[in-house]
């Protein structure tokens, strides 16, 4: 039985701060596992894979910082069209991953610094040396899309949708009243907030399920 995973938050009306709410997060989680226990026939055998691509915002860069901007970087990465050795990064992904799911996190660096934003994939490959095999291709990849991100690249283990449920992370741990965090302004602040409401993006067999398993 699922139970309610609750987290005390703060949100605002304007800029000023003025209750304390309690948002359910599990929802995330279960729309992801829905999709992935209705695949575990197909996805028996097969390997998990976790890429996190971080980035910080500094004194330097917060006031031009936009979340929109790393969600563009996901679309650049996983379907987009430039090529590194006459091969896309869309054909690329598609070779190498049979599915997988994208989640992100937000958290807080401390009263004076910025928080970090990190999108987070669970892939499924049926190889088991990718983390090794792909990791130079994946470096040049990502550096050409934005060399100031900061990834990790793991190998978790073979397919059960225990595994794969553990290695989510859509976590948002912010101190809103941070002096640091306003910088970066009322709108990305709401991005912050209302990343507790996100709709996981899913990827390849989890994005259009097999009909046979639904």
């Amino acid at each position: 039985m699922n139970t309610l995973e609750l987290t005390p938050v703060e949100y605002t009306l304007g800029s000023v701060y003025t209750d304390t709410d309690f948002v359910d997060t599990q929802h995330i989680s279960n729309m992801i596992m829905d999709r992935v226990n209705k695949q575990t026939t197909i996805l028996g055998g097969h390997h998990i894979y976790k890429l996190t691509l971080s980035i910080k915002p500094s004194r330097v860069d917060y006031h031009s910082f936009s979340v929109e901007e790393l969600n563009d970087v996901s679309r650049r990465l996983t379907n987009g069209m430039s090529s590194l050795g006459m091969v896309s990064n869309r054909k690329f992904w598609n070779e190498h991953f049979v599915c997988g799911v994208r989640t992100t996190s937000i958290s807080d660096g401390g009263e004076m610094d910025y928080p970090t934003f990190t999108l987070n994939y669970v892939l499924c490959g049926r190889e088991d040396n990718l983390d090794v095999r792909l990791l130079k291709q994946l470096t040049l990849r990502i550096k050409m899309i934005d060399p100031k991100l900061k990834f990790d690249f793991q190998y978790i283990g073979q397919f059960t949708s225990e595994l794969f449920g553990s290695s989510i992370n859509y976590q948002t741990d912010v101190d809103y009243n941070n002096p640091t965090l306003q910088k970066l302004g009322e709108r990305v602040m709401d991005q912050i907030f209302h990343n507790q409401f996100q709709r996981p993006r899913f990827l390849g067999g989890l994005y259009k399920l097999n009909p046979i398993t639904i």
